[in-house]
């Protein structure tokens, strides 16, 4: 093969590479963006016993706490919540939930507070 040729199908290989960075950097855009949850459904924490609370700053919300429900149960919506960081800033609750769920892991390990979409 010819140094010409040899620089042609590089290039070709470059450009290819190139166009499949982006492709791939937009799709990890979108993936930032999507909430993750996976064909997660909300009967994880629809399971739970919750318990009203009203709060000044956030009217009425919930309370799930985990020596009040069966531990696997909690546990397991526990996690989804921890994987997905959910605070009360970054709560969880894709589209088609009832509710936004989050963690206050600051001073709390034991609950699971939810608030109903209005």
């Amino acid at each position: 093969m010819s140094e010409e040729k040899l620089v042609e199908v590089l290039s070709e290989f470059v450009a290819a590479m190139q166009n499949a960075t982006e492709v791939l950097r937009q799709g990890l855009a979108r993936l930032e963006k999507a909430p993750a949850q996976s064909g997660l459904s909300e009967e994880s924490f629809n399971i739970l016993k919750w318990e009203s609370q009203k709060g000044e700053r956030l009217g009425d919300f919930e309370v799930a706490y985990k020596a009040h429900n069966i531990p696997d149960n909690w546990q397991h919506a526990y996690n989804i919540l921890k994987a997905n960081n959910a605070t009360i800033k970054n709560h969880f609750g894709p589209e088609g939930y009832a509710h936004y769920y989050w963690l206050y892991l600051e001073k709390y390990d034991d609950r699971i507070f939810r608030k109903k979409r209005s």
